[in-house]
């Protein structure tokens, strides 16, 4: 039987693509405390011990249905549509994994969820994957999910439950890692290179950024309950992929049933007028 052992909320933020020297020059000098998160959680994830990671790809949008990224192997090279200048020829080569996208479909299906497995590797990929990938996998398989651009907070929870019914029907033992940011309106052209630092004072605006640090608490206590009650106040803040990232993943967790508390493994940033953070979840308790 399958089983969730690890679960987290992760920052895919493009800038920790970049090389550190570039890193300190466009954030004046003080560099983003992600990447040391990332070693964090890679220990994390060696004592947790999966063989699979789903990534909740925020980058990733679907409109009809929730779609997963089956196909046995993905390779090639990465560049960035929206950010070339960060990201632009990066190989990438990893498995993927077809068997549990097929289970999950299946269960979804079965539970009347609209849900589509592409196990063809022309579909594009995304940087939350890719960035990932890059900081996170050993030899896991991966499977990526998009985020409907469609669902409402019932959806994603819905496909999360899904999700943890497919894992249920397999021997996999799956890392959720949910990829993408907190709030996510981003500053004007003429004064985003001005907001590029970490300081989280410079999140764009007072009240996503007070909304950003609720939530932090409400994870903190375990509250997902609080966190979900929230949601569609939350929503109006434009949080990164309308939260589906999140909500997915706890649905798989047991929606506003799970308790399972939250630890930083960074500080909260932000990024251009962006909030993030990594937060990992102890699905243990």
């Amino acid at each position: 039987m399958g089983k969730i052992v690890a679960a987290a909320v992760v920052s895919h933020q493009p800038g920790i693509m970049l090389p550190s020297a570039m890193r300190l020059e466009l954030y004046g000098g003080t560099d983003t405390s992600l990447i040391a998160g990332f070693e964090e959680m890679r220990r994390e994830l060696d004592r947790a011990a999966p063989d699979t990671f789903i990534i909740f790809d925020t980058h990733w949008f679907t409109t009809i249905n929730h779609i997963l990224a089956g196909a046995a192997h993905y390779k090639g090279l990465y560049t960035s549509e929206e950010l070339p200048e960060f990201l632009s020829d990066f190989p990438y080569d990893y498995p993927g994994a077809p068997e549990l996208a097929a289970t999950i479909a299946k269960a979804g299906a079965a539970d009347g969820i609209r849900v589509l497995n592409y196990d063809k590797t022309n579909i594009p990929l995304h940087y939350p994957t890719i960035n990932l990938v890059h900081y996170l996998r050993r030899n896991e398989k991966i499977l990526s999910i998009g985020t409907c651009q469609a669902a409402q907070c019932h959806n994603f929870l819905d496909m999360g439950r899904a999700i943890a019914e497919g894992i249920a029907q397999t021997d996999c033992r799956v890392a959720l890692l949910a990829a993408g940011g907190m709030s996510h309106s981003f500053e004007p052209m003429d004064t985003m290179l001005a907001h590029m630092a970490p300081d989280p004072g410079l999140v764009a605006s007072a009240e996503a950024r007070e909304m950003d640090i609720e939530v932090l608490k409400r994870w903190a206590d375990g509250d997902h309950a609080g966190v979900i009650a929230l949601y569609p106040k939350y929503r109006q803040l434009n949080p990164e992929g309308f939260f589906g990232h999140y909500l997915m993943m706890v649905g798989a967790l047991g929606g506003p049933r799970c308790m399972a508390p939250g630890r930083r493994m960074s500080e909260y940033e932000n990024a251009a007028g962006t909030g993030q953070v990594h937060v990992w979840f102890d699905v243990a308790a």
